[in-house]
């Protein structure tokens, strides 16, 4: 009899293991913070005769079920933290772990050791062909923006194994050539324009208390905005001959609290516990020196994600309006058709309204000049202000279909609105892409 009831003890154990995921599913147990990183989406299948028998259905089924199960945000960031913790590994393959637990991204170890060069160009000799190349075209470049009074600098963004190659694992070797170096040497050469902060950072680091990159992070830490923020206003001023005001920092506010952008590497390993953090500053700043009767110019940023650290805040409120164009991909702005795809915008007049226009990169960047903007701003010139509104019009239509699509809670409403008036869907999407277009430019 103790037999059996240890039997059945054990079979409602395993029943119960087997049952866990549903039970946490339906009772949110325990609350836990959603994975950090880019999720894949899964492209939703209805159930038909095609999907079943093409087992495109079932497919979409298994993933669903295995990307919701319950409980799996917690299963996975208790598997990560084991293998931190016991093995000091990373699960996650874009992050390399060097010395004293410093944290790298690949995409910059992969860099610094030469292995993007051999992927883009092959030899250092193409890649200087190809540099030389580039820059005579930024010349053309400047001569088109001074003919409409705008003036431009290009920033060469810092990257942490540029600056710390010291805490690089014993395993990466840094190569003899930078491609972004060989930049900056150009630059000078032809008298474009130009901050090279890697000198500036190497600089920072032997004088300044706190490191210049947090262990943490891959962007320049929040510690240094200010003084980035201040040193390309001043650039500024002087490419624009006019005053534009200063950065003053009114609280240094050294915490082991970090802003997101010092830890985010951290966010994207998943563990189920923070990790320790040294003291670091978290400054607060504001603008100063403001000129009187202060005119402020408009500023046109074509930049990677360094940028978002000076998106918003006193560096944006010393302009009119900022139109950034994200990797040369969208743009965001205060203006409302100008928030869209790159492609879905007027170029010529984002680019003429600008007094000033700066392009930022860092050296994984270096390998995909500008992100285009200069071959693209040529482009746009030689066309002028030829600006077809009835195909602009097509284009954003077709493209808010797109956002409709692409937004399953949107999606499911349009089906339904074109169930109720007996309309087929492609129909519903255009009328309500023509309606939203319509919202969207009717202040233009």
């Amino acid at each position: 009899m103790p037999q059996e009831k240890t039997y059945k003890r054990l079979f409602l154990l395993f029943m119960g293991l087997l049952l866990l995921p549903v039970i946490l599913q339906i009772a949110h147990i325990p609350p836990i913070r959603k994975l950090e990183g880019y999720i894949q989406p899964i492209e939703k299948v209805r159930p038909s005769l095609k999907s079943l028998f093409d087992g495109s259905y079932q497919q979409y089924l298994d993933e669903s079920a295995t990307a919701n199960f319950g409980g799996r945000g917690f299963y996975i960031r208790c598997y990560n933290q084991l293998m931190y913790s016991v093995f000091h590994k990373i699960t996650n393959n874009n992050i390399i772990i060097g010395k004293n637990g410093e944290m790298f991204l690949k995409q910059y170890t992969d860099d610094v050791s030469g292995v993007t060069l051999r992927k883009k160009f092959g030899t250092v000799d193409s890649a200087k062909c190809v540099a030389r190349q580039n820059v005579i075209r930024t010349l053309a470049l400047i001569d088109s923006l001074k003919a409409h009074d705008i003036a431009f600098l290009v920033v060469l963004a810092p990257s942490k194994t540029a600056i710390y190659p010291e805490w690089l694992p014993d395993s990466i070797h840094p190569d003899d050539f930078v491609l972004q170096h060989e930049y900056a040497a150009l630059f000078k050469e032809h008298d474009i324009p130009h901050i090279d902060f890697i000198p500036v950072f190497n600089s920072l680091k032997t004088r300044e208390k706190y490191p210049v990159f947090t262990k943490y992070g891959t962007h320049w830490c929040f510690g240094t905005i200010p003084f980035v923020a201040d040193t390309l206003l001043r650039a500024m001023e002087g490419l624009l001959g006019s005053p534009l005001p200063h950065i003053q920092v009114t609280d240094s506010n050294i915490t082991r609290k970090y802003a997101p952008s010092d830890r985010e590497l951290e966010f994207t390993c998943n563990l189920m516990f923070p990790l320790s953090h040294p003291k670091m500053p978290w400054p607060k700043y504001a603008l100063c020196n403001i000129p009187r009767n202060y005119q402020k110019p408009n500023l046109l940023v074509i930049a990677d994600s360094y940028f978002t650290q000076l998106e918003k805040g006193p560096f944006a409120e010393a302009f009119g309006n900022v139109d950034y164009w994200k990797y040369n991909e969208i743009s965001y702005s205060k203006i409302p058709n100008r928030n869209n795809k790159i492609a879905y915008i007027n170029k010529y007049e984002a680019i003429t309204d600008a007094d000033m226009v700066m392009v930022m990169f860092t050296t994984m960047f270096a390998y995909d000049y500008m992100f285009g903007f200069v071959e693209d701003a040529l482009e746009t010139f030689v066309k002028g202000d030829e600006h077809d509104e009835e195909q602009y019009a097509e284009e954003q239509i077709n493209f808010i279909i797109q956002r409709i699509k692409s937004d399953p809670e949107w999606l499911q409403k349009v089906e339904e609105q074109a169930k109720q008036i007996n309309i087929s869907l492609e129909e519903n999407l255009r009328l309500n892409a023509e309606y939203v277009y319509e919202m969207e430019h009717k202040k233009k």
